[in-house]
């Protein structure tokens, strides 16, 4: 007979708040039974979680620019897709993670999980960052079709007048898509990956499929995150200027 959890010894082993508990309970990520008032949950699924946690961390990419406050806009992609229940991810202009992916889907993860498609997925973000910004300059595109076949909406993020990077919201479908199309795809990277080919069908079937009556509130998101990190850039440059003048009142001839 399976050992089970208590709600708070889930919060301690996946180190995550009650509400994200509750809510993975909710989106069906992760499966509990209620014996009275108290939720449990069986070992089986909880060392589920904890793989999927851990494949996340061992396939994530470290961040290419120290100087880049990652901790600050980690915590708020987090908390967009935490609210959202859509995957986000910031990247510089060359295509390079800033952050780590926040709520990604099954079917991303098992990708990131072999050395080629971890490959695609990051010719994918360079592909995006260099569609993000036109010939001239201006603002570019702003929907991008991973190598996967799945769907990103992107924000310009800039610090002063330079776009610095692209906030990527996406790991989804506009509209249902096409199953003879999509089954190509699967075979497709199941053969590149080594992937099964049953896992990458089944965990596809679990990405998100935005109702169009949506479409023009989910695309606004990411652009109110963006902002919201350009404020944290621009915070920090204030607070950097200050410490540059202090420093040159204090200097001593």
């Amino acid at each position: 007979m399976n050992d089970f959890f208590t709600t708070r010894q889930v919060q301690d082993i996946l180190k995550v708040d009650r509400i994200t508990v509750y809510r993975m309970l909710q989106d069906g990520r992760l499966k509990g039974v209620k014996i009275g008032q108290q939720w449990r949950f069986a070992q089986q699924e909880v060392e589920r979680m904890v793989g999927m946690r851990l494949s996340v961390e061992d396939t994530a990419f470290e961040s290419p620019d120290p100087n880049f406050p990652a901790h600050c806009v980690q915590t708020i992609q987090d908390l967009f897709a935490e609210v959202s229940q859509i995957s986000a991810l910031v990247v510089d202009m060359q295509g390079n993670p800033l952050t780590q992916i926040s709520h990604p889907t099954r079917f991303c993860q098992l990708l990131l999980s072999s050395k080629i498609g971890k490959n695609l997925c990051q010719a994918s973000w360079q592909s995006f960052a260099r569609s993000s910004v036109s010939q001239d300059g201006a603002n570019g595109s702003k929907f991008f079709i991973c190598q996967a076949g799945l769907q990103y909406i992107g924000a310009p993020i800039f610090d002063k007048e330079e776009q610095v990077g692209l906030f990527l919201t996406g790991q989804l479908y506009w509209q249902p898509p096409d199953p003879q199309e999509e089954a190509g795809r699967i075979r497709r990277l199941a053969s590149e990956s080594g992937l099964p080919s049953a896992e990458l069908q089944s965990a596809v079937r679990e990405v998100p499929v935005i109702p169009v009556e949506q479409h023009a509130r989910v695309e606004s998101w990411p652009f109110t995150a963006a902002r919201a990190i350009q404020s944290i850039l621009y915070e920090r440059l204030c607070f950097v200027e200050r410490l540059q003048q202090i420093a040159t009142l204090t200097q001593i001839s």
